[in-house]
């Protein structure tokens, strides 16, 4: 009998145990309790964030998705802040509902439950954890009760089933790095990127990752990246499928608004060819880039993809340059964008190339024929990001040469400044430090789906106020984010 009671008060103490910790880690607030959150520089210096902004104290909010999906911000505080109010003073959208014990966290930039209903899941939830230094840890506090008080201070938010893992840390905060240095190297003259349309483009992307939109993007002299590209998209969009491609899925990405006269890349399709262009790299950034705005993508574009995969399972850019790891992992990451599922041949096949790519220090070459040349980043994150898109992890043993893994290898490449080099010894590359962002962020192509809004009926839009569209107005489509 008392053995029956004691296993009855055992259980019930576990379960109660349990209950307490997804409480807490919904971040709902444990009553009359506060943890001091006080992090050292060893945790992770953030300290280029705090000199770029001559604050006292900087923290981290790390927000994952999904199992792969992850969003970071960079908070500034001179008196200590409570992990909720760390959370919403970030421009994220948070949903929260207040309950019995607590504000709780039901939605963070829409992922999640409602107010009204804010555990509508039973299986998922907002997990709230810390970075310290080395791998996340619970807190026994909720959200609102523990206490952020030092530089280096990480927090981490997780939307899954209780257990769920959070990725490390170090891989958002380097993407955080990337972008602070990235928005160092804006144009003051006209908001973009040197005179390269192409650079904007693809730090558009790398910003798009982290859920950022380019109106915020503005040089000191005020020249925004939005009005660098609002002079110039059209031209570029109209000079080829590639940068029609490009600028499609960097626009969904920032959620920006479309020029008149740009062209999507549906406007190079060919009914003749059956593609939007006869060469694989082109004709993959033109079915991307159409996934992206939510143009309509004909079949035949995907299979005339899916033909030309060579004898090793790799894709090659143009026909005669021979198979290379970018351009496959661009190929992979449009056939299952457009449906293709993971476990087809092409994909299968697709990804032992790549495999054959990796080298010893776990980075990816870009032709696996002549490993000599090295891996660099560019083709490490491609790799990163059709790993991801086929839903395994870059971390895990398949991916792993000799204990070093895509992810350790991309990282070896950040400089203190937050830049990353191509190849290890030269030097700070935009390039390589935009592409770098999707991959660390686990964003794959495309970053997100949306109709474009012209910018004329964008302006509209907004005199009226977030009600909607004044009505009769073509291609005005209420804003959201990715």
């Amino acid at each position: 009998m008392n053995r029956r009671v004691t296993l009855t008060t055992m259980a019930a103490f576990l379960v109660t145990g349990m209950l307490i910790a997804i409480l807490w880690g919904l971040g709902l607030a444990a009553p009359k309790r506060a943890l001091a959150h006080d992090l050292a520089v060893k945790a992770v210096s953030l300290s280029n964030h705090s000199e770029l902004t001559g604050t006292l104290n900087t923290a981290a909010v790390v927000v994952q998705m999904d199992d792969s999906r992850s969003l970071v911000r960079l908070i500034d505080f001179s008196e200590p802040i409570s992990g909720l109010a760390a959370l919403t003073q970030s421009d994220l959208a948070v949903t929260l509902a207040e309950t019995d014990f607590g504000p709780a966290v039901c939605a963070i930039e829409g992922v999640g439950c409602p107010s009204d209903d804010c555990f509508c899941d039973p299986d998922r939830f907002w997990a709230y954890s810390f970075w310290d230094g080395a791998a996340w840890q619970s807190y026994p506090v909720g959200a609102a009760s523990s206490v952020i008080s030092t530089t280096g201070a990480v927090e981490g938010w997780r939307w899954g089933a209780f257990g769920s893992a959070q990725a490390p840390a170090d891989q958002a905060l380097a993407a955080a790095k990337a972008l602070d240095w990235l928005r160092s190297q804006q144009n003051a003259a006209n908001g973009g990127f040197g005179d390269s349309v192409s650079s904007a483009v693809e730090v558009m992307m790398a910003l798009g990752a982290n859920g950022e939109q380019i109106d915020a993007w503005a040089a000191d002299s005020g020249r925004s990246l939005a009005s660098f590209m609002q002079l110039r998209a059209t031209r570029f969009s109209r000079s080829g499928v590639a940068a029609a491609g490009k600028l499609a899925l960097a626009s969904a990405a920032t959620d920006s608004c479309q020029p008149v006269r740009t062209v999507t890349p549906t406007f190079f399709f060919s009914d003749t060819l059956h593609a939007y262009a006869p060469d694989n790299g082109f004709n993959a950034w033109g079915i991307l880039g159409a996934l992206a705005v939510s143009d309509t993508v004909p079949a035949e574009a995907v299979e005339a993809l899916a033909a030309q995969q060579q004898g090793n399972g790799g894709w090659e850019w143009q026909a005669g340059f021979g198979p290379d790891s970018n351009t496959t992992a661009l190929a992979l990451q449009t056939l299952i964008a457009a449906g293709w599922d993971v476990s087809s041949t092409e994909v299968i096949s697709g990804l032992a190339f790549l495999k054959s790519a990796q080298v010893e220090n776990g980075g990816f070459v870009y032709d696996p024929a002549s490993p000599g040349f090295g891996a660099d980043a560019n083709s490490t994150a491609y790799a990163i990001q059709a790993i991801v898109a086929a839903g395994q992890d870059p971390s895990s043993e398949q991916w792993t040469e000799y204990d070093n893994t895509p992810l350790t290898f991309l990282l070896s490449l950040q400089l203190p400044d937050g830049s990353f080099e191509w190849q290890a010894g030269t030097g700070a590359n935009l390039l390589a430090t935009a592409q770098a962002v999707p991959a660390l962020l686990g964003r794959p192509y495309p970053i997100a789906v949306r109709e474009l809004e012209s910018c004329v009926a964008r302006r509209l839009r907004a005199r009226h106020g977030a009600e909607g569209c004044p009505a009769g107005v073509e291609g005005c489509v209420p804003s959201t984010k990715p």
